[in-house]
């Protein structure tokens, strides 16, 4: 676990501060992360989001992308940021299954192309996070780079999207539900915020909802 974690904080660092740092910091550009997931209206209409909602922001690096998407939003106070590393912009650093936060201490979570560097137990207990710290009534968007089943197409995707990654796996919707099942969410949807064309490789997005306490109460003297 130790050994798996320093890797890929490693990669992360060489990513963020090694010869391809330039490269880094365009890809995490609000322009480099708007020409990948250009339809920033479409995600806050999925997120519902809205002044006075918390808004918290995973893996983005320093979370330039986030605080498009709150201003556009109209959102007052600034995303609260998390990554593997420190630096401008990130308010905390965190492993994906052990968040330092509080339960039910966000409205809405974004979550842009970090899931593929974490092996599946990972990625599982990063689901629990996400719905122990999302508020009733939140939403949390997970989008990330999927597989396609030509082999050799996908080894080439696999090049072109490791840098900054220990290890890749590239899940499809199949499997990215899966181990969000039984974390505690209400509904999972796969979403579409395409299209992308920068780089020509599919996405896929996935919504995870709690429900309301009001529509949880409703539920429950229903089936009562």
């Amino acid at each position: 676990m130790m050994r798996r974690r320093r890797n890929a904080r490693l990669a992360r660092f060489d990513w963020v501060h090694g010869r391809a740092a330039p490269l880094a910091r365009l890809v995490n550009s609000q322009a480099g992360m708007g020409a990948m997931t250009p339809r920033v209206d479409r995600i806050i209409d999925l997120l519902e989001l809205a002044p006075g909602k918390r808004y918290l922001d995973i893996g983005c690096g320093t979370a330039p992308f986030a605080h498009l998407i709150a201003k556009r939003a109209g959102l007052e106070e600034p995303p609260y940021a998390l990554d593997l590393l420190d630096g401008p912009g990130v308010d905390a650093i965190a492993w994906p299954e052990h968040l330092p936060l509080a339960d039910a201490s966000f409205d809405v979570i974004t979550c842009f192309y970090y899931m593929r560097r974490f092996d599946d137990d990972v990625a599982h207990g990063f689901g629990g996070e996400l719905a122990r710290i999302l508020a009733p009534g939140g939403r949390a968007l997970v989008i990330e780079v999927a597989p396609v089943k030509n082999a050799s197409i996908e080894r080439f995707h696999r090049r072109l999207l490791s840098a900054g990654c220990a290890e890749i796996d590239l899940r499809g919707w199949g499997r990215l539900a899966a181990l969000f099942t039984e974390c505690g969410f209400d509904a999972i949807d796969l979403v579409n915020v395409g299209p992308f064309i920068i780089p020509p490789i599919p996405r896929v997005g996935v919504l995870l909802r709690r429900a309301a306490e009001g529509d949880k109460q409703a539920e429950s003297e229903t089936h009562a």
